[in-house]
């Protein structure tokens, strides 16, 4: 089997790049396998996984700009070659090492694989040529460049998210932030699931009127979607919520290593293939919050409008980019600043945001992050919060930041549609209702 990239080192040219956005189609372990050792590479960013052919018809729709396919999947060559031919991006494929010359041959022949393999791969060589030729095809037609181009402007962004809501001072309101922005991914029709990773955790359970059992006790003891996620979460329409833990002296159980089959990571990795598209960490300041933010593609950091806030935004800001910059696949540009409370006489956005950017650049951590909206001190919100009602209901000014944020994140899912469809022949296979 091929060796983890762990620790992998970008430099500083590439980490900057547009990450390459990658699908990943296999059986769930060797999946899992290459999620957990791509996950420390900057330079993509998986926004899906596949264990069936069917789903990966759909997920087509997310506009890969390379997939890697584990052709087992397929019930045989003329199902993975329909698969190939009206795949448009780079194709990545690992035969049986049994496979006919003529199945080689036939695949070898198709417009947009561009590597094939038998049996197994060297993940970190097969990543390195990935990142090269899909690099080369973006050069060449830079105006038809396929994929989404993740958190710019209003652009659709499909595919998978995990979300991070965190900042490193308490009290600032993430919590609510993190559950009025699941149950507005949730009303724009996208399964989602929120998981509170505080421990005791009491907002999640108080925002939206839960009991505390079922929680995420029940993930730890059997870290599976079917046994661990399925049965412990509290459903609300589209939104799924697994409450943390409720016990304060098992917070322990939020930092295990990401391999480990309880992880943070891991539950995120079964969540997907429990058939979630977004995924929002309700991250505690301190404890997990490395778990946390090493399992996200998103980070949404949340701040009061007050100048001490802005350089604790910094600093986490800092930690995540500088301290724990090989750990996460978050690019810069898909972290989301959100300033809650604000009213007269705290600072205005412009303002946080320039002490903000003075302590990251004085740091050596960069530019800080442009603020994407500012939440007004709404005293409805707090009073809806603790009857268990709905944030998104209770003031039009604390909804309509929050839409806007959710416009950015998850745009508007486009059906994919399959072309029409002709008979074509590759080599000695015949293969009918191909686009």
């Amino acid at each position: 089997m091929s060796k983890p990239i762990k620790g992998t080192k970008i430099s500083e040219n590439t980490a900057t790049e547009e990450a390459i956005i990658l699908l990943l189609a296999g059986s769930p372990e060797r999946v899992n396998a290459w999620y957990t050792r791509l996950q420390v590479d900057t330079r993509f960013r998986v926004n899906s996984f596949s264990t069936d052919p069917q789903d990966l018809e759909i997920k087509l729709g997310y506009n890969p700009e390379a997939i890697l396919v584990d052709s087992a999947i397929f019930s045989g060559p003329e199902s993975l070659i329909q698969f190939l031919t009206h795949a448009q991006c780079a194709l990545y494929v690992i035969l049986p090492k049994e496979a006919s010359e003529e199945v080689l041959k036939a695949v070898r022949s198709l417009p947009f694989v561009k590597g094939v393999y038998l049996e197994d791969i060297n993940l970190s060589q097969v990543a390195g040529r990935i990142y090269a030729e899909v690099k080369a095809l973006r050069l060449q037609a830079p105006s038809l460049q396929i994929g989404n181009s993740w958190g710019q402007g209003n652009r659709v962004a499909g595919g998978l998210r995990v979300i991070s809501v965190w900042n490193r001072a308490g009290g600032c309101g993430k919590s609510t932030v993190a559950t009025a922005l699941a149950l507005d991914s949730a009303q724009r029709g996208i399964r989602t699931l929120l998981v509170g990773l505080s421990a005791p955790d009491l907002s999640l359970p108080t925002f939206l009127n839960l009991k505390t059992s079922p929680n995420l006790f029940g993930w730890f003891a059997n870290p599976t979607y079917e046994g661990g996620i399925k049965p412990n979460v509290h459903n609300i329409g589209n939104l799924d919520v697994l409450v943390g833990l409720q016990d304060g002296t098992r917070e322990n159980m939020l930092v295990r290593d990401p391999e480990d089959s309880g992880s943070i990571n891991q539950l995120v990795i079964a969540a997907t293939f429990g058939g979630y598209s977004v995924v929002i960490l309700d991250t505690p300041p301190s404890i997990g919050y490395v778990n946390a933010i090493s399992a996200s593609n998103t980070m949404i950091l949340v701040s009061l409008p007050m100048l001490d806030q802005a350089v604790i935004s910094a600093e986490a800001y800092r930690i995540a980019f500088k301290r724990m910059r090989d750990l996460h696949r978050i690019g810069a540009g898909n972290v989301f600043v959100m300033l809650n409370r604000f009213r007269p006489g705290l600072l205005d956005s412009n303002e946080w945001h320039e002490a903000a950017d003075a302590y990251t650049r004085a740091m050596g951590a960069g530019p800080f992050p442009p603020v994407v909206g500012v939440i007004p001190e709404v005293p409805e919100v707090q009073i809806a919060a603790n009857a268990g009602r709905s944030p998104l209901t209770a003031s039009e000014a604390f909804a309509t930041p929050i839409h806007r944020l959710g416009d950015i994140l998850f745009g508007v899912q486009e059906g994919y549609k399959l072309p029409e469809k002709k008979s074509i022949k590759i080599g000695p296979i015949h293969i009918r209702g191909i686009a």
